[in-house]
């Protein structure tokens, strides 16, 4: 039996296109200053947001409507292309005048990103020195439109295909579309498969703290939700799993700057928050109905909604992520302690508190941290103290084990990178 304790977290719970002859629409790009640490991305002309992965760089350059990012070996490429809202009328023309520019051939098909016509290709050009194949996706916005592209030389297709998809889907045209599903997962699993309810009639339902007894929506329980949710994940675990610290390396990140790995698996839990993020809160409305009704003020509520997903089956997937995605721990309530920490942060932040996700390597462990009133251990992240939460174990928030209470064995993780605090 582990001792738990509530205060004093002392020191505080798994060839190249450097050489490739590049088309004169590369001819100059620009820095754009980082939004959260060394990964996320923000255009400060054109707005949108991109979340890269670990050691992908910006080229430079002196154009905001046209940003070039490679990775560290410079063998793939990304490139963001901006126009103005009334350069062209549809997607369709985006993609026109990019296709006859590079002279592209490939697989092409549209689809709806937020809610609005666009193009995803699979495409396949000359650059002259090199032939590339890549992924595309052309957005007409209301202010901008958008071609955002990835590519490798054709001979690297196979090693990449992970990254380039990855860094494609982590693409936001602005801040208030930042934890909407990126381009590529809307187009795996459209609006239409999002709201069909596989069971035939059958919703799955659990029972909310209050007492009240909910039928899951189609956007939580549809099989392709849980089927696209999962392959997300699985692809984001791959990419992380190139980011492994080396042996003999601490699992801890220090005091200075965080090593890649620690990097990389921040942005690993803020891919996977992105993705679920807004198909969560039909449930985050239907536990504040139940807990309001209940009488439970709203201070309240982040200890009740801790107690019920502490009642959730234990439960891993022993795949490489193992971890189940937010809508699979809901259908089958169950998971372990990333998987349910990922469902508690996304209910709470849609609740209006904020919260964290506490990992560490060391303890092969994750926690929440939530800024709310109350006594107990407390985590230091980003200028505050987070009280910790303890999803795998039935004990009040503010307890943590004390083998695991050392501060320096834990990883702070802020998973919308757009929220300052």
């Amino acid at each position: 039996m582990r001792h738990y304790a509530e205060r004093g977290l002392g020191r505080v719970c798994p060839a190249r296109l450097a050489r490739l002859v590049v088309f004169v629409l590369l001819a100059t790009v620009v820095v754009v200053p980082p939004t959260a640490a060394q990964t996320v991305f923000l255009n400060p002309d054109y707005g949108y947001i991109v979340d890269i992965p670990v050691g992908w760089e910006i080229l430079s350059g002196d154009r905001t409507d046209f940003i070039s990012f490679t990775d560290e070996d410079h063998v793939a490429v990304f490139q963001i292309i901006s126009f103005p809202g009334d350069r062209f009328v549809t997607s369709d023309e985006v993609e026109r005048y990019i296709r006859e520019s590079y002279g592209a051939t490939g697989d092409r098909a549209p689809f709806r990103y937020l809610d609005r016509p666009a193009v995803f290709a699979d495409y396949r050009f000359s650059t002259g020195a090199w032939d590339v194949r890549g992924y595309m996706t052309f957005l007409n916005m209301d202010d901008y439109d958008f071609a955002v592209m990835t590519f490798v030389p054709e001979e690297h297709y196979e090693e990449y295909h992970d990254s380039i998809l990855s860094v494609l889907d982590s693409f936001s045209p602005n801040r208030v579309t930042r934890n909407f599903p990126g381009p590529v997962s809307q187009f795996f699993l459209p609006e239409s498969a999002v709201n069909r309810n596989d069971r035939n009639g059958a919703a799955p339902a659990v029972t909310l703290p209050g007492g009240t007894e909910y039928s899951l929506p189609p956007s939580v329980h549809s099989d392709a939700v849980l089927d696209a949710g999962q392959t997300l994940i699985e692809r984001e675990a791959r990419v992380l799993s190139g980011y492994a610290p080396g042996e003999g390396d601490s699992p801890r990140i220090g005091s200075g700057s965080p090593p890649p790995w620690a990097v990389a698996w921040r942005r690993y839990f803020r891919m996977i928050y992105r993705d679920n993020f807004n198909r969560l809160a039909p449930v985050a409305e239907a536990l504040y109905m139940d807990l309001a009704g209940a009488g439970v003020p709203r201070d309240g509520m982040p200890a009740k909604i801790l107690a019920w997903l502490q009642e959730a089956e234990y439960r891993r997937t022993e795949s490489l992520s193992d971890l189940m995605s937010p809508s699979a721990c809901l259908v089958e309530f169950a998971g372990d302690c990333d998987s349910l920490g990922m469902v508690y942060t996304i209910l709470l932040n849609h609740l209006g508190f904020d919260a964290i996700l506490m990992v560490s390597m060391e303890y092969s462990h994750a926690l929440v941290g939530v800024d709310v009133p109350g006594e107990g251990a407390r985590f230091p992240f980003h200028g505050r103290q987070w009280l910790v939460a303890e999803l795998t174990e039935n004990v009040a928030i503010g307890q943590i084990a004390q083998d695991m209470s050392d501060i320096g064995g834990w990883i702070g993780v802020k998973l919308d990178p757009t929220v300052q605090y």
